[in-house]
């Protein structure tokens, strides 16, 4: 596992450089990669089972760690560069990252047919780099997975009360900065939604992250 640990963060290190990121970005991305693969080995669990919740639960591990280390909570925007640092890290040894869930059903195949159209939109129409996109689509289809077996019915049907039942859902696996990102990917969508006329209103503005 340790031979394994140096050759991802090699490789992630040539790969982030090969993108164009600076070196700067590249230490740091690499710094708490590097701490992600630590926290996986002291548990036991191999980079190509790792899920989304293990990532969650980590930045909440480093904090703690960030508050005896220094004795204050780091700011709010802290996790973005650490989950950065991971994410491009499972991306390489997944070779997706977050990771797509897979239609089951009819009902999976047409919300997932919208979210193929809505990723050319985010790619196309607003030139939003890789990895954000692949973020935004991770939410949609959690999101638009979630509606068939909880919400409210088709699209035309969604409203506050499944938007706050959804974040409520979300909410508990989460830290307050990772739940400001899913408020913001989940707005996205909604905002999306309403311009392809798929709902009658835009709920964007009604999605809280508390």
């Amino acid at each position: 596992m340790l031979d394994n640990h140096h050759e991802l963060i090699s490789a992630l290190n040539s790969s982030l450089l090969s993108q164009g990121y600076s070196p700067v970005v590249v230490r740091n991305y690499c710094t708490y990669a590097s701490g992600f693969l630590d926290y996986l080995v002291l548990r036991g669990v191999p980079v190509a089972d790792v899920i989304d919740v293990q990532v969650e639960q980590y930045l909440r591990h480093a904090i703690v760690k960030f508050e005896k280390e220094r004795g204050r909570r780091p700011s709010a925007r802290w996790y973005k560069v650490p989950r950065s640092g991971i994410h491009a890290l499972l991306r390489l040894a997944h070779g997706q990252w977050p990771p797509a869930i897979e239609p089951i059903c009819a009902a999976d195949v047409a919300r997932f047919a919208v979210c193929d159209e809505y990723e050319i939109w985010l790619r196309e129409e607003r030139g939003l780099a890789r990895s954000s996109v692949a973020a935004l689509m991770w939410e949609a289809r959690n999101f638009l997975a979630w509606q068939i077996d909880c919400g409210s019915g088709g699209l035309a049907g969604l409203s506050i009360v499944d938007i706050d039942r959804y974040m409520d859902l979300r909410a508990p696996k989460l830290t307050r900065g990772s739940l400001k990102s899913v408020a913001e990917r989940l707005r996205s969508l909604l905002r999306y939604l309403h311009i392809m006329g798929c709902v009658t209103t835009d709920l964007s503005g009604h999605v809280i992250a508390s």
